[in-house]
Order: structure tokens, then C-alpha cells, then sequence
């Protein structure tokens, strides 16, 4: 049986906000406003917030476009085909428990500090040690016993994990209220405009280090709003998909750009942005009232619990997602009666204990941010091309000579996008660099206005209509790759590796297991029986429409696959 659809708007943001809020605000944002920024965060988030809304409106149209479990896989494979999706998936399912299991590390620290003050990591420290390179100090057993019961929570239902997080967001919510009214009751103007600040910690004043550490700070704030794929992975749950998805991904968005300003603008302003450097300095900014530094430390422990959650629910469904394409393995589409992806769950929970348990996280972690860039940037990319082609393919699965040169267009642009960067960070703004830089970037400008001038938009009778395409999609493909081209080698080598093994898995297994696959031979076989005289015309068009009613059927019932797309118009490229 299908995922059944028992979420309202209200539900879908809610878990929107939990993937977007995490733990970033509490342990990121005041490390960022000491060392980066200064109190100019609220600028940084400002820059990033609306660098993130173009991919937010991009997800937005897909996810009222294409109804389904929806994620960077999905849409590449809507659009782009299956191959280039299952590169990504793969990649993403790797880069995704990776994740998982790096908020669990974190999670558990966390609770230790609130709950215990420390004592059960003080004792796995010194009993259960390890003793080899790239690998944990020690065995984290809360941190597997957090994650089980995350694990355990998905299991129970999609509607009962929902009204756990909303109990949780109602605690972050709560806490990030007291920051603000108590940061601006406590606080002063002072500590906005100082220039009397210590050694190391720039000019002082508001912007102490500059434009360059507002920008800096901008690229890294900006993955503090990942988290709305979240919203377009519960497609297939939603009452009303086309309509409440694309709404919920603005409305979390936009909610949670507000609260982060307003914290950012609160914390500055309670405290010297200087005191922030060190561990837990959100909640030691309000030293002073005891209550606050509670409340705050409880803030932090709930947004990274609800962001556990949300993270093993998307990686979930996408599993589910990849593996009812044929593109991973077939027992991971098992629902149960109650209509819950069992083995996907209990998959996305036990593959991350092994990092939990063992692996030193931090230094892997690093590799999330350039495979979600990739993601973003499909994603800019697939909005475009959706508009300059039909949502049906043809039978066999192939685009027209026009739609395949769409794609190259934008493929094109990409590039473009990506040398253009890379010559402004190589050579900076001297004669060499303006000169490289701005050459390809007035390349990417003539291929976007050659996508507007040699194809006809087809679709225009969309739920959701990201504005101003593809001038918007193009924005945000040239700013995701400016961040692209600005991470370290060994992120990319990472990337590289997780890439290299999605590329491995589909070859070795999904290539010839997908639906895709099955669905032209089976084709084939047909058409070399009627060839040979094996088979009797009449019957074989009533076979094939009986057939092709009850996959419809089965789509309906399932809501696996999307009502404009099934298994055998999706294309291999």
C-alpha cells in the first residue's frame, strides 16, 4: 500500500521549521558573530536569507508541479532523467546519514550538558575510549540510544512524529522569544557601536571586520536555511499537495528568515559581540539572569531533537522514493499496514549507528554543504528547463531534439556560472580576473537570454510559479556555484567519492533493475514477438490497456508516483 495523506499545511511547516531551525541558531550564529561578522550578523543572515528564497521558490514550483515524494532526486528525475538522478540520490542518501548521524553526536552532548551536566560523556570518555586514527574519542552510547528513539518515533507514524516535533518547535519557538524580549529589554546600543573592543576582535562599531566578513559570513549562514526539502519530501502525505506544499515551503522559509534576524539583531545587542566566542556563548550571552541561560540551553537541546526527526523522515522517503524507481533495492519499498515505510526507517536509523557509535563525524560533515550545493543548483536548473519543455515525455522515453537542446543550454550556463566564479576567486577583481571572470559570466548571460529566445514556454498553468524565470533560477545557479567553487579541496574529493559510488551503485544495480529499464524490455520483447509472428496484434493492445489501467490504478491507491509522471514515461539519459 501507498503513504497516507493525513497532513494539513499547518503539519508540513511544522516540519519545515524543525529541518530549517536545528541546532544552527543556538551554536553556529554566535561563533559566526564573534569571529566573522560582528553584530552585522543580522545583515549576513539578511544576504543569505535571500540568496536561499531563490532555491525555496524553485523547490516551491517543483513540488506543485511533480506530486510525489519530492527531493532533489525526484525532481532531477522528473526532468533530467534517471541517470543524473541516481548519481545525486545515491549521493544524497550517503551525504544524508552522514548527517543524521553527526546531529545525533551533537544531540547527545547537548542533552548530557542539560540533563546529566556531563557525567554520562565524563564516563564513556573514560571506559569506553578508542584508540585509532579517524575514529571517535569514544563509544557514544546515549548518542545511540537517541538515535533509536528517533527511530523508533518515525515508526510509529508520520502524524505522531509531526506532533512530537510541534511540541518540541513549541519549546524553540518559546526560547527564541525570551532571547528577543530579554536581549532587547537587557540590552544597548553600545554593544552595537563600540569601537572600544579588545585585540583581535576588528574595528569595533557594527561592521568590525568589514563588508568582506559580512559577505563571508552571508556563505556561511546561508546552509542555516537548509531544511525546506523537507516540506517537498512529505508530497505524498499532504491532503492537498499541489496547493499546500509550495505554500508551506514560503511560509516556514520566510518564518524562520524573521526569527533569525531578530535573534541575531536581540544577541548583539545584550552583549558584546566579542564575549559570543565559546561554547554555549548563546546561552552565556545572558549569564546574568540564570533563568534565560535555562531556558536558552533548552532551546538548543529541543531544535536539535526535532531536526533528528525531520532528518530521518526526508532520508527515509527518499529511500522509499529511490527504491520504488528500481534504482536501489526493492525490499526498501515494504509499507506497512498502517502505511509506514518500515524498512527504509529502520535502514536510514541503523546505517547511521555505525557513524554514532565509531566515526569521528566532524571531519565528514564538511562534505554535506557541496553535495547540497549540487542539489540546489539541479534544482535551479530543473525549473528552467521544465518551463521550456512539456511534462510528458515521449514513449520511449527520450526528449525531442528541442528539449535536449534545452538541457544543454543549461548545462551550458552551469559551466559558465562555475569558471566565472573560479576566475574571480583565483584572480580576484585585478585586470586578469574581470577579464576571465566577466568573459564567461557574459557567456551564462547570452545562454539564458538564447533559453528565452529559441524555445517557447510550455507550462504556464502551474500551482505555484516561481517569478521572473529563468532569470531568477539563473541567480541562484551563479550564487550556489559562487559557494561551490569557494569550499575546500577536500570537500570536493569527498564529494567526489560520494558521487563516484552513486555512479558505481546505479551501473552495477540500478541501471539494469529500474523501472525504466524493465519497462523497454519488456517493450522490446513484444515488439520482437510480434515481429516474429508470436504474437497476435489484437491481443497485445488489449493486454498493454489493461495494463496500463492498472498501473493507474495502483498510482492512485499508492500515491508513490505522481499522476503526470509513471515509471514508463521518465527517461534514461
Amino acid at each position: 500500500g501507498g503513504l497516507r495523506r493525513c497532513l494539513t499545511v499547518f503539519d508540513i511547516i511544522n516540519s519545515g521549521f524543525s529541518s530549517m531551525v536545528g541546532a544552527g541558531i543556538f551554536v553556529i550564529t554566535p561563533v559566526l558573530t564573534a569571529t566573522t561578522t560582528g553584530p552585522a550578523v543580522t545583515l549576513s543572515y539578511l544576504v543569505a536569507g535571500l540568496a536561499s528564497l531563490i532555491s525555496a521558490l524553485t523547490y516551491a514550483e517543483l513540488a506543485g508541479r511533480f506530486q510525489g515524494i519530492g527531493s532533489s532526486y525526484f525532481y532531477v528525475y522528473c526532468v533530467l532523467g534517471e541517470l543524473a538522478a541516481s548519481i545525486i540520490g545515491i549521493s544524497t542518501l550517503i551525504e544524508g546519514m552522514i548527517g543524521i548521524a553527526s546531529i545525533i553526536k551533537s544531540l547527545s552532548v547537548y542533552a548530557d550538558q542539560l540533563l546529566f551536566g556531563g557525567a554520562i560523556i565524563a564516563w564513556e570518555e573514560a571506559n569506553l575510549t578508542i584508540h585509532a586514527d579517524y575514529m571517535a574519542k569514544y563509544v557514544d552510547l546515549l548518542g545511540l540510544l537517541i538515535l533509536f528513539v528517533c527511530g523508533a518515533l518515525n515508526l510509529w507514524g508520520i502524524k505522531q512524529t509531526v506532533i512530537v516535533s510541534a511540541i518540541c518547535n513549541t519549546v524553540v519557538v518559546f526560547s527564541l522569544v525570551i532571547i528577543i524580549v530579554m536581549g532587547f529589554i537587557g540590552g544597548s546600543f553600545d554593544n552595537w557601536f563600540s569601537t572600544d573592543v579588545p585585540d583581535g576582535a576588528g574595528e569595533g562599531g557594527y561592521v568590525p571586520y568589514g563588508w568582506s566578513g559580512v559577505f563571508m559570513g552571508a556563505s556561511l549562514a546561508y546552509f542555516s536555511y537548509n531544511g525546506f526539502d523537507t516540506c517537498a519530501s512529505l508530497g505524498c502525505e499532504a491532503k492537498n499537495p499541489q496547493k499546500d506544499v509550495p505554500l508551506a515551503i514560503v511560509l516556514s522559509f520566510s518564518g524562520v528568515m524573521f526569527l533569525y534576524m531578530l535573534v541575531c539583531s536581540a544577541i548583539t545587542y545584550v552583549a558584546p559581540y566579542y564575549t559570543l566566542n565559546q561554547e554555549a556563548g548563546l546561552a552565556l550571552a545572558f549569564a546574568a539572569t540564570p533563568w534565560v541561560k535555562h531556558v536558552v540551553s533548552a532551546g538548543a537541546v529541543m531544535a536539535t531533537a526535532t531536526g533528528s526527526f525531520a532528518s530521518i523522515m526526508v532520508i527515509a522517503r527518499v529511500t522509499l522514493s529511490m527504491a520504488q524507481d528500481g534504482v536501489i533495492f526493492k525490499g526498501l519499498t515494504y509499507v506497512s499496514a498502517n502505511q509506514i515505510p518500515v524498512v527504509s526507517i529502520i535502514v536510514t536509523t541503523l546505517v547511521p549507528a555505525v557513524g554514532v557509535i565509531l566515526l569521528d563525524i566532524e571531519e565528514l560533515v564538511m562534505m554535506n554543504s557541496g553535495g547540497m550545493l549540487i542539489c540546489f543548483c539541479l534544482t535551479n536548473i530543473c525549473v528552467i528547463v521544465g518551463r521550456y519543455q512539456p511534462i510528458q515525455m515521449e514513449d520511449r522515453g527520450r526528449y525531442t531534439k528541442q528539449e535536449r537542446y534545452c538541457v544543454l543550454f543549461c548545462l551550458l550556463f552551469w559551466f559558465c556560472c562555475l569558471a566565472s566564479n573560479g576566475c574571480f576567486l583565483v584572480e580576484g577583481f585585478s585586470a586578469l580576473g574581470i577579464l576571465t571572470g566577466g568573459g564567461f559570466f557574459f557567456v551564462a548571460v547570452l545562454t539564458l537570454i538564447g533559453i528565452v529566445c529559441l524555445f517557447d514556454e510550455t507550462e504556464k498553468d502551474l500551482p505555484f510559479r516561481c517569478p521572473l524565470v529563468p532569470v531568477l533560477p539563473g541567480l541562484g545557479v551563479y550564487i550556489n556555484s559562487s559557494l561551490m567553487v569557494s569550499l575546500p579541496l577536500m570537500t570536493w574529493i569527498r564529494v567526489g567519492v560520494c558521487l563516484a559510488l552513486g555512479l558505481l551503485a546505479y551501473f552495477s544495480y540500478g541501471l539494469s533493475h529500474s523501472t525504466v529499464t524493465l519497462d523497454k524490455l519488456a517493450r522490446l520483447d513484444t515488439e520482437l514477438q510480434l515481429a516474429e509472428g508470436g504474437l497476435n496484434f489484437e491481443s497485445v493492445v488489449e493486454d498493454y490497456s489493461e495494463s496500463e489501467r492498472l498501473i493507474s490504478d495502483y498510482k492512485e491507491s499508492s500515491d508513490l508516483y505522481p499522476p503526470m509522471l509513471s515509471p514508463s514515461s521518465k527517461a534514461i539519459h
